[in-house]
Parts: structure tokens; sequence; C-alpha cells
């Protein structure tokens, strides 16, 4: 089966039917080629609904949540974006088809080397990564930001991230609600941050489950 072929029936399939109805994110999807980001050996999975292994304890998003994370944030063409956990550049990618700009972060350098590699295989120019030495603290060098979305399960929200957002701006995430031992991600809930003046506005929207993102541990100080 030819991958554009895949990549239709995952957008009819897997993101439409689950209420991804956005034109512009359903294109990308269809247009970002999700084996492009895989070692050879995982490409033909690129498109079955579950996180894929990339090493190191991390993972990419399988399509819906990838897709509803993006949805969340409401990214369109005039947002300044902020990917954190952008490892091998999917992510980046799918809000770099549709945003003004995108800033990508991530602690492996190595990885964003590759990253580097896939973003300008596709000929896209708007994407800055950038490796840090945390993922919890972001990039405040860049900010404010209108839309924040991190790629992986995660405990809490940092204050030095959500303080990146500009006034209206939203972050996108999968908390942890219930973890199961032994097993990669639990039980969790599609989260959505916006700031209304000074203040942080905290909304669970859907269920999910994610593989979690390294740096983002619960942190007895902070709490949602």
């Amino acid at each position: 089966m030819k991958t554009s072929t895949q990549a239709k029936m995952m957008a009819l399939g897997q993101l439409y039917t689950n209420e991804i109805t956005d034109k512009n994110l359903l294109q990308a999807m269809v247009d970002v080629p999700r084996e492009t980001f895989l070692p050879a050996a995982l490409r033909g999975s690129a498109y079955v609904d579950e996180d894929l292994p990339m090493g190191g304890g991390r993972f990419m998003l399988e399509p819906l949540n990838a897709a509803r994370l993006i949805s969340l944030a409401s990214i369109t063409q005039n947002c300044r974006v902020l990917v954190v956990g952008a490892y091998n550049g999917y992510m980046a990618t799918l809000a770099g088809k549709i945003a003004h700009h995108v800033v990508a972060i991530d602690t492996n350098g190595d990885a964003l080397e590759q990253a580097k590699v896939n973003i300008e295989k596709l000929g896209l120019s708007n994407i800055n990564l950038q490796q840090v030495k945390s993922l919890a603290n972001g990039y405040a060098l860049s900010a404010p930001y209108d839309a924040i979305v991190i790629c992986g399960a995660i405990d809490y929200i940092p204050e030095a991230l959500a303080s990146q957002l500009s006034i209206h701006g939203r972050l996108a995430a999968i908390r942890n609600v219930v973890k199961r031992p032994g097993i990669q991600g639990g039980l969790g809930k599609g989260l959505l941050v916006t700031r209304s003046g000074g203040q942080l506005q905290y909304r669970e929207m859907f269920d999910a489950s994610a593989s979690p993102l390294p740096g983002f541990l619960a942190e007895p100080h902070f709490s949602l």
C-alpha cells in the first residue's frame, strides 16, 4: 500500500471519526509522512494507532493524539508555537505546516540533528530547532508563544513553561491521571491550559493515554 493511501486512510479512519475536522490539520497529517521520522525497522508501523518506541525512553505519539494536541492548541497560520520534546521533528513539522513560526526544543542533540534532516527534506524553513538542558523550562528566549504543545504524557505543568504563553495563549498536553505499574503510559486526560491576563485556566478535554515525556515527573510543590 502506498504511503499516501495509508495517510489518507489514517486521516479518515483514525482522525475524522474522532472529531478532528480542521481541514488544515487533516491536510498536514496527510502531507507529513510519518515513516520519514521513524527508524527503518518501524516504518511499516508508521500509521498504527499506538505510540512507537524511538529508543532511549522516547516515543513517537500515535496519530490521533498527535492530531488532538495540535487541534487543542488551536494553531493557526498566524501563530508562534513552541513544541516541547521535538525529538525526531514530527510534531514540529506538523505545527510548521500550519503555523507562522515554530520553535522546537529537545535535550537530545543527535535526535535534533536527524530532525533537521527530516524537516529539510520536506522543504520547511519556519522551524527553529534548539537543544536545551531541561524540557520543563521551555525556551524563554523566544517567548511568548501563542501555542505550546508538549509531546508526551506529563504529571504537571511547570510554572516556568506556562509563563511563556502569550495573553490568550494555549498550552496542550496529556496529563497522567492513573499510572499502571510496568506499562508505558497510563490513563490520562487531554489538558488545555489558557492564559487570561495573569491567570491560568485548566480544562480537561478528552480521555487519552500516551507514553511519558522525561523531565515532567510530579513535584510536590506544584499541582493541578
